[in-house]
């Protein structure tokens, strides 16, 4: 692009081949748009047909990392493992249960669309069975338990009234007064743990809550089986997912997979759902609901970034075909140079489908990178313009444009492209795959320049052969006015400036943060976005875990112990521990108690009491007392001395006592009846096995080759880097071949942002060998290179001033700005070594003029990004255009003055060189 004359060369190889292209082009121009447009229909048709989106994250990660790896093995095991969360908001648990119930009927009426369910876990059928969940040695303390009361249990039918009668607090005084004497007769007493004491100390607590207040009745038994809470509540009823407060509830449930369905084979699946959960809201007003979980995620992501970059392509055309009609002054050439553009665009994506076969969420604004890099339609219609002025017909200007600007062109394509094939090295799938859409794109829009142009430019320009001496003297003298002359006559101001900005920024370039949250990137009107959020204020880990694999249920259990123990994992779930351990042994045991069990009285038989005598009770308490000073004053010796001695006082003072003592007594007995009458119905002795596990657990936990899953869920908000990265090493740790959504995530962030990194070395090593190879002089090529560091340190200190972070999407502006912004330099080094040498030297203003509208194509292209939705596809278009806005005003301004320097001191120093005196001169 200078603005220098030249002497014409002798062309080249490449500038042959072009020449003789274009001239074929001129010679046949209706066959050559024939054959664009053949092609153009061939690539869009094949495209519809046979491109596919993919939406998931670990699409975009190499296929042969082990992690993912892991990842296909567990998915063989145990299927895909992408389940959608319905998130349903209710005024509180007892609402939302039955509108839970309520959805699940209406997604089971769909199975064409879902595969899989799961919102409650109902073992209540296990109930009968609930002590083989026991250990045996717990079981074994029933059994003892038991055996104290066989003369109780094992009375005959006749004698059996009178045994339940005998269940009297004054007996219980005669038992502990026993238990007292042994105790001090053992050389290791442990009094705390005598189950006589312990239950008489809950019998007088309670005895003395009811004589004081009859309607505060308490059974004073302790339980004869010592479970976990939580899992007596699991037998007991159904167990659905709710959040802490009860008012959060969700449903899991997997897509079906149907390929028919195009888009991605989770859309029709994800509507489906969306449409029920608006009817389920339409008949209950009072509660809220949406849909979230990682393929809606990812499926919404793709659907927003994919609209997002449709109509960025459009307006970046419209753009740029407004900036053409401004310089251009008509309509004509800046037609021809969309219909270049276009072209190009759309032989890239049939060659993308032919080729790759798929676009993701990095590969999908392709369209709108080609339009901000491919404008070379601009330099040729240029050059062509200037050679019709100069009185050239149209088939000698598109010969002699194709010798001046076709071999920069394609220098410049291939040098663009091959700074995108350079970041096919990088180790992520997604930046290789970008680097040759990307790279073929560029070189498929200057092909498309060397057909369309002289094509479109044979047929449709009308104007006859001009006179090349009534070229306007304005143009003349256009051609040498310099650019920007005011800045050019202070140059080392000009540069102090320059430095002093970029120390600035530089600053704050060194402060810039990275934002590792892909939450972050979407956009926050996105539905799914928004309930994500209330999924994890509710529960941290819901939609993301980590999943490990055993061979057996004894292993699940052993893993499962292990990672409780870790600080990051709030719970783990695993079948086996529906499964009992030790089933053959426990189940001995339970024969056992339901033996002992046999006979007893019905659970709703009353046992009418004699009225207890206040004497004999005051006689058997205190001799309970006396044993009771013998023992050691620990705690429940303590305990159990308060609670008798104020029962005695009791009885001693209130005549009414002993008649309320007979209620309670009577109370007390029926209690134990129905306690025994539980004991024994949760003992059936017969084993629990797979069969009585729901199905919706089963597919859940265990694989088609009997692998045992277990599950495990972080404390932390797992889209956090800081916390995610905690939680995988952790689990590292217990299980180095565990794998998960947990694991892709975190390497996909990791090499995007490390193959992003590696991407734009690679680019630039590319870039570097080019231009030595174009300039053979290493400082020329550092020089050409200063407007390229200036302006991507320019660009990361602004980012850093108005709050910007980089992130997983905007890090693949830094190979694109590496080689759309090197082009301002390389023009401008051109330009300065086409200068008539010994003459300081200034930018040429056709040449500044150039270098600026093809950056405001470039930046149109790229700033259109910055309207899109989805956050991180904006904040690309902001680092791109702050990136080639930057690199252009460098380019522009610090180059040409730093030249011009340099230029006046090669002169002053030809200056000096003494000039040898003729003989007549010394004369």
């Amino acid at each position: 692009m200078s603005d220098h004359s030249t002497p014409e060369q002798e062309p080249g190889f490449f500038a042959q081949l072009l020449v003789g292209l274009v001239g074929w082009v001129g010679r046949h121009p209706l066959w050559t748009c024939l054959f664009i447009a053949g092609t153009c229909s061939a690539a869009l048709a094949f495209a519809a047909l046979r491109l596919e989106y993919q939406t998931q994250r670990n699409d975009l990660i190499s296929k042969h990392k082990d992690y993912y790896q892991r990842w296909l093995r567990y998915s063989a095991e145990f299927g895909e493992d992408n389940d959608m969360v319905a998130v349903l908001k209710g005024p509180s648990r007892e609402r939302l249960t039955p509108i839970l119930e309520e959805l699940a009927d209406e997604i089971r009426k769909e199975p064409e669309r879902f595969d899989r369910l799961f919102y409650k876990v109902d073992l209540g059928h296990l109930q009968n069975r609930s002590l083989l969940y026991l250990p045996s040695q717990q079981i074994r303390l029933v059994q003892d338990h038991l055996q104290s009361m066989s003369k109780l249990l094992l009375a005959g039918s006749f004698s059996q009234e009178y045994a339940w009668k005998s269940v009297t607090l004054q007996n219980h005084f005669f038992e502990a007064v026993n238990s007292a004497s042994t105790l001090r007769s053992a050389a290791d007493a442990r009094p705390d743990h005598d189950p006589v004491l312990k239950q008489l100390s809950a019998t007088c607590a309670k005895a003395n809550r009811f004589l004081e207040n009859p309607d505060d009745y308490q059974s004073p038994w302790q339980r004869l089986i010592e479970t976990d809470a939580n899992q007596q509540d699991q037998l007991r009823q159904p167990q659905y997912f709710f959040g802490p407060d009860g008012t959060v509830a969700y449903v899991v449930v997997r897509p079906k997979k149907n390929e028919a369905d195009g888009f991605t084979f989770d859309q029709q699946s994800i509507r489906t759902l969306r449409e029920l959960l608006s009817q389920l809201k339409q008949r209950h007003a009072d509660i809220d609901c949406g849909l979230t979980g990682m393929p809606v995620l990812e499926n919404d992501e793709m659907e927003a970034s994919q609209n997002d970059s449709n109509r960025a392509s459009w307006l970046a055309l419209l753009g740029v075909a407004l900036l053409y009609f401004v310089v251009y002054r008509g309509m004509r050439y800046p037609l021809m140079t969309i219909a270049s553009l276009l072209v190009g665009t759309i032989w890239a994506l049939g060659w993308l489908t032919l080729t790759v076969g798929h676009l993701n969420i990095l590969s999908s604004a392709f369209a709108v990178m080609l339009i901000g890099m491919g404008d070379y339609g601009i330099l040729w219609v240029t050059r062509f313009g200037q050679e019709r002025q100069a009185g050239h017909d149209v088939q000698e200007a598109n010969r002699r444009t194709a010798l001046s600007v076709g071999p920069s062109i394609l220098t410049a394509a291939i040098t663009t492209a091959f700074s995108f094939f350079a970041a096919m090295l990088a180790d992520l799938q997604a930046v290789a795959e970008l680097g040759w859409i990307a790279g073929c794109g560029v070189i498929l829009c200057a092909f498309s320049c060397f057909l369309v142009m002289p094509a479109l430019l044979a047929l449709f320009d009308f104007r006859g052969a001009q006179n090349p001496d009534i070229l306007p003297i304005a143009e003349r003298r256009q051609s040498r006015r310099p650019w920007l002359p005011r800045l050019l006559r202070q140059p080392r101001l000009v540069i102090a400036c320059s430095l002093g900005t970029m120390a600035f920024l530089g600053y704050y370039a060194l402060q810039v943060k990275y934002d590792h949250n892909l939450l972050h990137l979407q956009a926050e009107d996105l539905s799914s976005v928004q309930w994500e959020h209330v999924l994890l204020e509710q529960t941290r880990g819901a939609g993301i875990h980590a999943v490990s694999v055993t061979s057996t249920p004894e292993e699940a259990l052993v893993l499962k112990e292990r990672f409780e123990k870790l600080p990051s994992v709030s719970q783990v779930h695993t079948l086996a521990s529906i499964v009992p351990r030790e089933q053959e042994r426990k189940l001995e045991q339970l024969r056992d108690i339901q033996n002992r069990l046999a006979s007893l009285p019905p659970r709703a038989k009353a046992f009418a009491h004699d009225l207890p005598k206040a004497e004999d009770l005051q006689r058997a308490g205190k001799d309970l007392l006396a044993s009771l000073e013998r023992l050691p004053p620990t705690l429940l010796v303590t305990e159990l001395r308060t609670h008798l001695g104020s029962l005695l006082e009791r009885l001693r003072s209130d005549p009414g006592s002993p008649a309320r003592l007979k209620v309670f007594q009577e109370r007390m007995v029926r209690d134990l009846v129905g306690d025994l009458h539980d004991l024994r119905d949760a003992s059936e002795p017969s084993a629990i096995s797979l069969s009585d596990i729901p199905a919706s657990l089963q597919e859940r936990f265990v694989g088609k080759n009997g692998k045992w899953l277990v599950r495990v869920f972080a404390k932390e908000n797992l889209w956090e880097y800081e916390a995610l990265d905690r939680f995988v090493a952790e689990l590292r740790t217990v299980d180095s071949e565990a794998c998960g959504r947990p694991y892709s995530i975190l390497e996909g962030l990791r090499g995007m942002q490390i193959g992003f990194l590696w991407a734009a070395l690679y680019a630039l090593i590319a870039m570097v060998v080019v231009l030595l190879l174009d300039f053979g002089s290493a400082r020329h090529m550092l020089v050409a290179l200063f407007p390229l560091a200036m302006g991507m340190i320019a660009t990361l200190g602004i980012m850093t001033l108005l709050g910007y972070a980089l992130n997983p999407a905007n890090m693949i502006s830094f190979p694109l700005i590496l080689g759309v912004g090197a082009d301002n330099g390389v023009h401008v080094m051109h330009d300065y070594r086409n200068r008539p040498r010994g003459r300081r030297y200034s930018l040429g203003y056709t040449t500044g003029r150039g270098i600026m509208v093809a950056a405001l194509t470039t930046i149109l292209g790229f700033g259109t990004l910055m309207i899109a939705q989805h956050r991180g596809m904006a904040s690309l278009g902001l680092v791109l255009t702050l990136g080639v806005t930057c690199c252009m005003l460098t380019a522009l301004v610090f180059l040409p003055a730093l030249l011009g320097l340099l230029s006046m001191r090669r002169q002053e120093n030809v200056a000096l060189v003494p000039i040898p005196l003729t003989h007549d001169r010394a004369a």
